[in-house]
């Protein structure tokens, strides 16, 4: 994640992930993008951490291409190159999904999914688990601003959240971004970001532009 906050694909993946749903099922995914609202607060952004990969790889050729990595492996002469990837650590949000038209999606087996995940959890790269339990939560609620407030932390984030905020936690939080076509509660200042993390297809890790509303709590 390079991003100072997750991305709306991601999320959707890790609720994918953990409700054991396949990457090659298009049709359960495109629904999951169609029928969910998410909203995600930033209480930390984390720092940046520069990761570096070595990989081997054959000697270009020309009009010839390699079907598989197995047959790159194969080749007699293999070199070595270096790559970066750049994350965030120390990384701290609280995220609200719910549903756009009370349509097909089970927030209940999300909860449990969540809870206790059909597959590995992991953040960008299967090497980064989540650093603590997810601890999901039902919240009845107006709206994604009343359900950040009514959400209790356990007491592991309570002292998380207290070194972020300064002990200061009636403040915790900086930022909260939200799908651009939903109503933002006591007309809020916000501004409009694109992103381009929106699933077009999850085999063909296709993904198109969409709009973001960022509010600012600080303000």
């Amino acid at each position: 994640m390079s991003w100072s906050r997750p991305g709306r694909s991601a999320l959707l993946g890790m609720i994918a992930a953990a409700t054991g749903i396949e990457r090659s099922d298009e049709s359960t995914h495109r629904t999951l993008e169609r029928e969910l609202h998410v909203a995600i607060r930033t209480h930390s952004p984390g720092r940046p951490l520069n990761d570096y990969h070595t990989t081997q790889t054959p000697k270009a050729r020309r009009k010839s291409k390699f079907k598989t990595r197995k047959n790159e492996l194969e080749e007699p002469t293999l070199h070595t190159i270096i790559s970066t990837r750049e994350w965030r650590v120390d990384a701290y949000f609280s995220i609200a999904f719910w549903l756009r038209n009370q349509d097909s999606t089970d927030l209940n087996k999300i909860f449990d999914g969540l809870t206790h995940p059909n597959f590995v959890l992991y953040i960008g790269r299967k090497s980064a688990p989540p650093g603590l339990p997810l601890n999901p939560s039902i919240i009845k609620a107006h709206d994604f601003m009343e359900a950040f407030e009514h959400r209790v932390p356990n007491e592991v984030e309570s002292e998380i959240l207290e070194l972020i905020a300064g002990k200061d936690t009636k403040n915790m939080g900086t930022t909260i971004a939200v799908d651009s076509d939903v109503e933002i509660p006591d007309a809020r200042d916000s501004r409009i970001e694109r992103r381009r993390d929106s699933i077009a297809s999850r085999t063909r890790w296709q993904f198109t532009d969409r709009l973001e509303r960022v509010i600012d709590l600080r303000q």
